[in-house]
C-alpha cells in the first residue's frame, strides 16, 4: 500500500511538472543546445524541421490578431529563441547531410528539394539555387534591413516624447480627468512601449545574423559535400554534385521559409501605427473600404486594358466587373450607414427636446479652481523639470500643512479670449485675480535705493512691489545688484498660492468641513461628540472655520480648535467664539510672525484711534462689529495705517497690528480695504516666551497750533 501510495504521488508530481510552463521552457532550451552537440536521428530531425516551420506560420497568425505591438512584448525574446532553434537545427542537418551523403533520409529537405523547386534534374538544382538566394536577398535587403530601421526610429521616438506624454498625463489627472490608478496604468504602458521599441532595435540584429548564418552554413554543405563525397567517398563530381547542392538547397529552404515569416512578423509589428488598437486584418478593412470611387474608377481601367490586343482578355473582364460590383456595395453599405446616423441624431434630438433641461446639465457644472492662461504660456505647463503642475502639486502639500485643509485640484485649460501672456485664476467660474508673462523673460525685484536695471517696469502681482522684466542672460547681473529674480512660473505659482490662502474661507465649502469632521472623528471621536452633543451644527463649526481661515490662521490642529468650542455655547455670539478660539491658538497665530530671535515686532495703535472706534463699533446679531467712522476720520486713521505699515515693511518685518481684543476685528476689517496682508492680534494672543517688540505706533497728525 505503502509503495502504490508512493507511486500515486510520484506521478502526481510529475503532472505538477508538466503544468509549470517555466520548467518547459527550460527543458525545451536546454534540448535546443544539446542538439548543437549530440547527432539527432534523421525522423526527429523531420520532426524539429516541421515545428520550426510551424512557429513561423503561427507567429504571423499571432502578429496579425494582435491589436497593439506591447500586447506581444515577449516577441523580441521569442525572436532569440527562434533562431536558436533554427540554428541548432541547421547544425543537426549539416552533421547528417555531410555524414550521411545520397543516404540521406530526411523527408522535409528531400521535398523542399525536389518538390518544392519542381523538378529534380540538373534544372532543379539551379532553380532550387536561384529561389534560395531570392528568399535570402528579400530577407536580408528589404524585410530585415525595413524592419530593424524601422525599429530604431521608433525607439529613439518613443525616448524622445516620453517626458511630453508623462507631462500630458499629469495634466490629465489635475485637470480630473483620470483617476491616479488611471494614470498609474498609463505610465505602465508607456514605458512597456519603450522598452519594447527598445528590445525589438536589439531582437532585429538577431535576423540579420541568422540570415547571414544560412548563407554561410549553404556555402559550408556545399563545399564540405563536395570535399567528402569525392575525395572521402571516392563519388563522380557529377553525382557529388548532384547529391549535395540537391540536399543543401533543399535544407536552405526549409530552414529560410521559417526565417523569411519570422522577419514578416517583423516588419508587422514594428509598422503597426501605436495610436491603432484593431487588428491588422480590421484596420486594413476599415481604411481601404472608404472610398469606394476607387475601386469604380480601377475596374473601369482594367475594362478599358482588356479590349487591347494581346492582354488577358478575360482575366481583365471579371476582375473589372468584380471591382465596380464591389464599388456599388461599399457606397450601398455607406449610405445605410448614414441613414442609420441620421436617424440616431434625430430620435437624440427628439429625446433631448422632450427631456428639456438635460441638455443644459454639462454646462451647470463649476469647476472650483481655474486657471485659464493664454496660448503663449502654454509651454510653461508642458515643461518637465519647472512647470506649473509641478509647482502646483508642491503648493498643495504646502496648503495642506500650512492652512490644514486639502486645496481642490485646479484645472488648467488655455483661453483664447485672454492676451497670449495673460493669465487668470476663477474661484467656482469668478476670476480672483490676474497677471501677464514676458515669456523668456525673469522678474527682478528689489527696494528703490537699489542701482537701476535695464528692463521693462512691471509691478509684482502678490504685493504690488515695483519690478522689472529682465532677459534670462542677465539675471547674474541683477541678483549681483541685490534684485531677487525669479522666473514666469515661479511668479504664477506664488500668486495662485497667495490667492488660494486669502480665499481659504470660500474655498472650505459644507463638504469640505464634512470631510474634516470625518477625518477627525476616526482618530479623536470624543471631541467630535462633544462639540455635537453641546449643540452645535455644522453650518456653525463652518463659519467659525472660515472666520479663522479669512485672517490666515491655520486650521490643521482641528482638535484643539473644537476643544475650545466645547467649553462654549451655541447661543454665544459668532464672533465672540471665534475670539474665543484665537485666544487659545497664540502660538500657531504668533509663530507665524515672529523672528528667528523669538521676537515679535508690531505695531501700536495710538488709544484715541482705540476709544473712536470703539465708540463708533455696532454688532450685529452674530456679534461682527460694524465701524461706523465718519468718512473723514475713517480716511485718516487709515492713512496713518498705510503709513506705519509701509515703514515696517520696507524694513523686511511682517505688517503685524496689535490692538486691544474688545476691537481686534474691528481694525482688522479696517486694515483689509489698506493692505490685505495686514495681519491684526490682540493683547491676549501674544505667546508669553515671545519678546514684544513695539516698532512704531499708529496715530493721527497733530494739528497745527496757532
Amino acid at each position: 500500500m505503502a509503495d502504490k501510495a508512493k507511486q500515486k504521488l510520484d506521478l502526481k508530481d510529475w503532472a505538477l511538472l508538466f503544468k509549470d510552463s517555466t520548467m518547459i521552457f527550460g527543458a525545451m532550451i536546454v534540448i535546443i543546445v544539446m542538439m548543437l552537440i549530440i547527432p539527432i536521428p534523421s525522423f526527429l530531425l523531420d520532426f524539429l524541421m516541421a515545428i520550426n516551420l510551424l512557429f513561423g506560420i503561427l507567429i504571423v497568425l499571432i502578429v496579425s490578431y494582435t491589436r497593439k505591438a506591447t500586447d506581444f512584448s515577449i516577441f523580441p525574446t521569442l525572436l532569440l529563441v527562434t533562431t536558436i532553434l533554427r540554428v541548432a537545427v541547421n547544425v543537426s542537418s549539416t552533421r547528417l547531410i555531410l555524414s550521411q551523403g545520397a543516404k540521406f533520409d530526411g523527408k522535409m529537405v528531400r521535398a523542399f528539394g525536389e518538390f518544392v523547386v519542381g523538378t529534380n534534374d540538373a534544372s532543379g538544382l539551379v532553380i532550387g539555387v536561384i529561389i534560395f538566394v531570392i528568399l535570402v536577398l528579400v530577407q536580408f535587403i528589404v524585410i530585415t534591413k525595413g524592419a530593424t530601421r524601422v525599429s530604431e526610429v521608433a525607439a529613439r521616438f518613443s525616448l524622445d516624447k516620453m517626458p511630453n506624454l508623462f507631462m500630458a498625463i499629469d495634466v490629465e489627472v489635475n485637470n480630473g480627468a483620470i483617476t491616479e490608478e488611471q494614470a498609474i496604468e498609463k505610465r505602465r504602458e508607456l514605458s512597456e512601449e519603450s522598452q519594447f521599441y527598445g528590445n525589438m532595435d536589439g531582437a532585429s540584429k538577431f535576423i540579420q545574423g541568422d540570415v547571414i548564418l544560412g548563407i554561410i552554413i549553404t556555402l559550408v554543405n556545399v563545399i564540405g559535400g563536395l570535399i567528402i563525397g569525392i575525395v572521402i567517398h571516392g563519388e563522380p563530381f557529377n553525382e557529388a554534385l548532384s547529391n549535395y547542392i540537391s540536399l543543401t538547397v533543399g535544407d536552405g529552404l526549409v530552414g529560410q521559409i521559417p526565417s523569411l515569416l519570422i522577419s514578416f512578423s517583423t516588419g508587422l509589428l514594428v509598422t503597426r501605427s501605436s495610436g491603432n488598437d484593431s487588428s491588422i486584418g480590421d484596420t486594413l478593412w476599415q481604411q481601404v473600404s472608404r472610398y469606394d470611387r476607387v475601386y469604380m474608377i480601377a475596374g473601369i481601367v482594367l475594362l478599358v486594358l482588356s479590349v487591347l490586343p494581346g492582354f488577358p482578355h478575360l482575366i481583365l473582364i471579371v476582375m473589372g466587373i468584380l471591382l465596380i460590383l464591389f464599388s456599388k456595395q461599399l457606397r450601398s453599405g455607406e449610405r445605410k450607414k448614414q441613414a442609420s446616423i441620421a436617424m440616431a441624431e434625430q430620435e437624440n434630438a427628439a429625446k433631448k427636446e422632450i427631456g428639456g433641461a438635460e441638455n443644459y446639465d454639462s454646462l451647470l457644472k463649476v469647476d472650483e479652481l481655474t486657471l485659464h492662461i493664454g496660448y503663449e504660456l502654454i509651454p510653461l505647463v508642458n515643461e518637465t523639470d519647472n512647470s506649473i503642475i509641478s509647482s502646483i502639486r508642491t503648493m498643495r502639500k504646502h496648503f495642506a500643512v500650512e492652512i490644514g485643509i486639502i486645496m481642490p485640484d485646479i484645472h488648467i485649460q488655455d483661453n483664447i479670449e485672454l492676451e497670449p501672456n495673460q493669465y487668470s485664476f476663477k474661484l467656482r467660474g469668478q476670476e480672483i485675480g490676474s497677471g501677464s508673462i514676458r515669456p523668456g523673460c525673469m522678474m527682478a525685484m528689489g527696494s528703490d535705493d537699489l542701482e537701476p536695471i535695464d528692463g521693462e517696469e512691471t509691478r509684482e502681482p502678490v504685493f504690488g512691489l515695483t519690478a522689472y522684466w529682465i532677459r534670462e542672460d542677465a539675471r547674474l547681473e541683477a541678483e549681483e545688484l541685490g534684485y531677487t529674480v525669479v522666473d514666469p512660473t515661479t511668479i504664477i505659482t506664488t500668486h495662485i498660492q497667495n490667492l488660494v490662502q486669502t480665499h481659504a474661507d470660500e474655498i472650505l465649502d459644507r463638504k469640505a468641513t464634512e470631510d474634516l469632521l470625518k477625518k477627525l472623528e476616526k482618530d479623536n471621536s470624543a471631541v467630535v461628540f462633544d462639540v455635537k452633543e453641546i449643540g452645535f451644527k455644522k453650518g456653525q463649526i463652518q463659519k467659525i472655520l472660515q472666520l479663522l481661515l479669512r485672517e490666515g490662521v491655520s486650521i490643521r490642529d482641528l482638535a484643539f480648535i473644537l476643544e475650545r468650542l466645547s467649553d462654549c455655547s451655541p447661543a454665544m455670539k459668532l464672533y465672540g467664539i471665534v475670539e474665543y478660539i484665537r485666544q487659545g491658538m497664540k502660538r500657531v497665530i504668533c509663530n507665524k510672525y515672529k523672528t528667528d530671535d523669538n521676537e515679535l515686532f508690531v505695531l501700536l495703535i495710538d488709544s484715541d484711534i482705540e476709544k473712536l472706534i470703539l465708540q463708533s463699533i455696532r454688532e450685529t446679531e452674530e456679534g461682527e462689529p460694524v465701524v461706523g467712522l465718519m468718512p473723514k476720520a475713517l480716511r485718516a486713521i487709515q492713512q496713518a495705517i498705510a503709513n506705519a505699515v509701509g515703514k515696517i515693511q520696507s524694513e523686511g518685518f511682517p505688517a503685524l497690528i496689535i490692538t486691544n481684543s474688545r476691537i481686534r476685528r474691528a481694525v482688522w476689517e479696517l486694515c483689509r480695504t489698506v493692505n490685505k496682508n495686514i495681519a491684526v492680534i490682540s493683547n491676549e494672543e501674544v505667546a508669553g516666551d515671545l519678546k514684544l517688540t513695539i516698532y512704531g505706533k499708529i496715530e493721527l497728525p497733530k494739528k497745527n497750533e496757532d
